[in-house]
């Protein structure tokens, strides 16, 4: 049986399980806010698993899916007593939470993970710096906090600026607002104040295109993104233009930036992800980050790549090679 972790209503989840059903494979789908909203219970020892008083051998499981869960916040537990709840009780809730999920993985810790909770996320500084050693070529990387540097650094060369982190939607009132790349021109830092929050700032590489590839376990599935049609997308290729959409097709990757990417993979331990790549008007290869739990369906219906069907087939292989998997 597979194991599916995956929140309420992700498309590529549902997509993945009609495949699964279209192969008659057994799986269980799981959110883990079930443990804050339903009846569930688990326990280590011994392993046992029970979700609405009924009991799950997970004995049968062999191979995991981390897709994504539901994130505290997002649970009925939270909406139904967050007006009651102090910000510091909130914060230990979601510390509790991701303890939970953590101390649930270890429940598998001897089968087969696509994905994994600990690989989640990654740290962005981190990652460009292993890319470094693998000898991927970054742009010019800065975290900066004054006006002043920002000046400085832009008379060497054009500036963007991203999140650190993941960008997120920001909900303000019934609007929803999302964080993309920005150029940071002379008048755009002329108007920052002279100290705001450390922020990340690189160096504004000259686009040919860009590259969005999907990694699976050793094989790349490369997109070719021509983001430079329209000035709407020339910085950020997720500010879609809908009446002139970019031109997506597959692209070959270059042996030698194959061999570099994988070796990045493999030093971060990942075995599924989703890698952004720039290829410069200067003709160089520039990495920029790499998502583990990117979405794929971007870059499967373009290219013809079928990572819906591949996925699934995949997780069949490894649920059945550890089925005689010894306990």
């Amino acid at each position: 049986m597979i194991l599916i972790l995956s929140m309420h209503g992700d498309l590529s989840t549902d997509l993945v399980i009609d495949w699964l059903r279209r192969y008659n494979h057994s799986f269980l789908r799981l959110d883990l806010t079930t443990f804050l909203d339903k009846s569930a219970t688990f326990s280590l020892f011994p392993p046992a698993l029970s979700i609405d008083e009924q009991a799950i051998d997970i004995h049968e499981i062999q191979a995991v899916w981390y897709r994504r869960t539901g994130a505290f916040s997002e649970s009925q537990y939270f909406k139904k007593h967050q007006e009651s709840l102090l910000p510091q009780t909130v914060r230990q809730l979601y510390l509790e939470y991701e303890t939970l999920t953590e101390g649930f993985a270890t429940l598998f810790h001897d089968r087969y993970w696509l994905n994994h909770p600990q690989k989640a996320s990654v740290n962005k500084l981190e990652v460009l710096n292993i890319a470094q050693q693998c000898d991927l070529p970054v742009p010019k990387t800065y975290v900066v906090n004054t006006q002043s540097q920002l000046a400085t650094l832009s008379k060497n060369h054009p500036l963007i600026c991203k999140s650190i982190y993941e960008p997120d939607f920001l909900d303000v009132a019934d609007k929803s607002y999302m964080m993309y790349t920005a150029e940071l021109t002379p008048e755009v830092i002329q108007s920052f104040p002279q100290r705001f929050y450390p922020s990340l700032v690189q160096q504004k590489i000259d686009k040919a295109y860009e590259l969005r590839i999907f990694y699976l376990e050793g094989q790349f599935y490369p997109m070719a993104i021509f983001s430079q049609q329209t000035t709407q997308t020339q910085l950020d290729f997720r500010q879609y233009n809908r009446n002139n959409p970019n031109r997506n097709v597959p692209y070959h990757l270059p042996q030698k930036l194959t061999a570099k990417l994988q070796l990045l993979m493999q030093r971060l331990d990942l075995n599924c992800g989703s890698i952004d790549i720039i290829k410069g008007m200067d003709d160089q290869y520039y990495f920029l980050e790499v998502n583990p739990v990117g979405q794929f369906g971007m870059t499967s219906k373009p290219c013809n790549y079928d990572l819906y069907q591949l996925i699934a087939q995949h997780l069949i292989t490894k649920d059945s090679l550890y089925e005689k998997a010894p306990y």
